[in-house]
């Protein structure tokens, strides 16, 4: 904001939006409802005319100093929408400052009916998001008074509450007044030398923390809504500063008041009306001399200040889109723009000479910051003086024991090279030895490499005798292998004669026997047939033990082989022929043997009788 625009009031325009039963009304000739005013985005505000296809108005274009458009447009999205964190920003933010620095401020509500006054003062509710400037800047107000509270020092805040209808005045915090209850009571103006203009008998509540001005705020809130009525809530806020004379030595208490004015204008009698233009002449130059006439009206009666450069003021201007309300939006925009042009210059409202005790204290505070400071630079030197003599000390000790351990390090480094001489001599000592042995242990490897050359020639001629033995085990199994085919074939041969011999013989001696002899042959053919095949199973089973000893030995075999190879990485080429040549005698013996055993069975099977072959005629 720039300087000079502190000199001259504020003034705030918000255009609400529509409400649920306007959102569904439409305008003659209109399909769709539509508002009477378009905001440029920067300070500018048109009204439109319903009755003339919405076009601007006569005299409708209005420039206002700052715009706070809160109507919602479904065709416009991305417009903006200011809440009422952004109107508390806009209105009562800048205001702050003057309030601590002790000038009175007015903050002023106005509009048509239906406007969102009551809104953009209390809200929906005194706490949350939907907060009006009311509820937001009690709680702000008293923790800045409270940040900037000063040594011996107190602030004390006081409320009241007061409803201007006609001539009369209501006291909204009075204890004896009921809810709802239309008795008035009769207050009686006067002028305090301290306070100024003020009504007599009137309730003032103290507030300590914003908690309680919250609880009178939310009281309010639900009254003022059922009112139709100028509302007013003052808070009238002491700064008292307790000093010591330095003369007498007494205690001096000194302070400076500061007074907040919260109105809601409603249905003002043409008098304020008159009171504003009057007071606009005057500022803007038109009649400098023009007094105002705050006789006129109860509101300027008790507040007569306000239109005489007594107050920062600070005006929100409500405006309704809805069409219906054009009137009231044409006279609320022309207001505003008459308001923008009052000058505000307000004294502070304080005790003499308040000002320089004031600057005094700060001085002394500042001095003793300074005597703080000193007694902490001169702390931090003496601190900075016993760490560089501890320091010293320190490096004096480290010296003393660098000399003690410089004298132990020449000890140690004689001892070290008496050592070191030792050292040289017993090296060469040992050198001598070691060298000795080495020779000893060359020749010993020279020894031990001979003896490995005749181990390998003779591993090797072992190897080749091996291969020699494995040949003959190969040639006799293949030699027994040839027999046994030779041996089956006589076998079958002779067995065939056998046969043919033993069949030629019953068919002869069948032949010539009588028939109950033949009948006895046949008899004993049957007999012999039977036990034939008797003996014929139990011969296979012998021939297939002997195939399964047989494979056994085969194992045997193997398993020897095995060993013979491991026994000859192990025991040496000697001992390895000799076991090998005993277990191929062994071998040998078994194969005679098993051979003589089949040799038997093929005796035993040809002298065995195969049964009657012969045909009963």
């Amino acid at each position: 904001m720039q300087a000079d625009t502190f000199a001259y009031a504020r003034v705030v325009v918000r255009v609400r939006p529509f409400t649920d039963e306007e959102a569904k009304v439409c305008p003659e000739d209109s399909p769709v409802p539509r508002e009477i005013v378009v905001w440029d985005g920067n300070r500018t505000l048109t009204v439109l005319d319903a009755t003339n296809e919405f076009l601007p108005r006569k005299n409708g274009k209005f420039e206002v100093q700052k715009v706070m458009w809160s109507f919602v447009d479904d065709y416009q999205p991305s417009a903006v929408v200011h809440k009422q964190k952004d109107v508390y920003d806009a209105i009562m933010k800048p205001a702050i400052g003057r309030i601590l620095d002790g000038q009175n401020t007015a903050f002023c509500v106005m509009g048509g009916a239906g406007s969102g006054r009551v809104y953009s003062l209390y809200g929906n509710s005194v706490d949350g998001l939907e907060g009006g400037i009311l509820p937001r800047f009690t709680d702000e107000i008293l923790a800045a008074f409270k940040r900037e509270k000063r040594e011996d020092s107190t602030v004390k805040c006081q409320v009241e509450a007061i409803d201007v209808s006609n001539e009369t005045y209501v006291d909204l915090l009075s204890p004896k007044r009921k809810p709802g209850a239309n008795a008035q009571q009769e207050y009686k103006l006067v002028l305090d030398p301290v306070e100024g203009t003020k009504l007599q008998g009137v309730t003032r509540v103290d507030v300590q923390k914003p908690a309680d001005m919250l609880n009178i705020v939310r009281q309010l809130s639900q009254v003022v809504p059922k009112r139709n009525s100028c509302h007013t809530v003052t808070l009238r806020i002491v700064e008292s500063f307790q000093f010591t004379d330095p003369e007498q030595g007494q205690a001096v208490t000194m302070s400076r008041r500061v007074n907040v004015l919260f109105a809601l204008l409603r249905n003002m009698p043409l008098g304020f009306q008159r009171c504003v233009d009057i007071a606009v002449e005057r500022d803007s130059g038109e009649n400098p001399l023009g007094k105002v006439p705050t006789r006129d009206t109860a509101f300027t009666k008790l507040f007569p200040d306000l239109l005489q450069h007594g107050y920062h003021l600070n005006f929100l201007c409500c405006v309704s889109p809805f069409y219906e309300h054009v009137r009231e939006t044409m006279q609320t925009l022309t207001v505003a723009t008459k308001l923008s042009k009052l000058k505000c210059s307000p004294k502070r409202s304080q005790d003499e000479a308040l000002v320089q005790l004031r600057t005094l204290a700060a001085e002394v505070k500042n001095l003793k910051s300074e005597m703080v400071k000193q007694s902490e630079s001169t702390k931090i030197v003496q601190n900075e003086l016993n760490a560089r003599e501890l320091a010293l000390m320190k490096q004096e000790a480290a010296h003393h024991e660098c000399r003690n351990k410089l004298l132990a390090s020449s000890e140690r480094l004689s001892i070290a090279r008496t050592a070191f001489k030792l050292n040289v001599i017993r090296t060469t000592v040992h050198r001598k030895k070691f060298q000795d042995s080495v020779s000893k242990l060359r020749r010993a490897l020279a020894d031990v490499e001979v003896e490995k050359d005749k181990a390998d020639a003779n591993m090797v001629a072992a190897s080749r005798e091996t291969g020699e033995i494995e040949k003959r085990i190969l040639h006799t199994n293949r030699q027994i292998k040839t027999q046994e085919e030779v041996n089956a074939v006589c076998e079958e041969k002779v067995q065939k004669r056998v046969d043919g011999e033993t069949k030629l013989k019953k068919i002869l001696a069948f032949l010539n026997a009588s028939p109950e002899e033949r009948l006895r042959l046949i008899e004993m053919d049957v007999e012999a047939k039977e036990q034939g095949r008797a003996e014929e199973e139990q011969l296979e089973k012998e021939m297939a033990k002997i195939t399964k000893e047989l494979e056994e030995m085969e194992a045997r075999c193997r398993a020897i082989e095995k060993e013979f190879e491991s026994v000859h990485q192990k025991e040496g080429v000697t001992r390895e022929k000799v076991d090998l040549k005993a277990r191929l005698s062994s071998m040998e013996k078994d194969i005679a043997g098993k051979e003589e055993e089949n040799r038997q069975l093929r005796i035993q099977a040809e002298t065995k009788s195969s049964g009657c072959q012969c045909v009963t005629m």
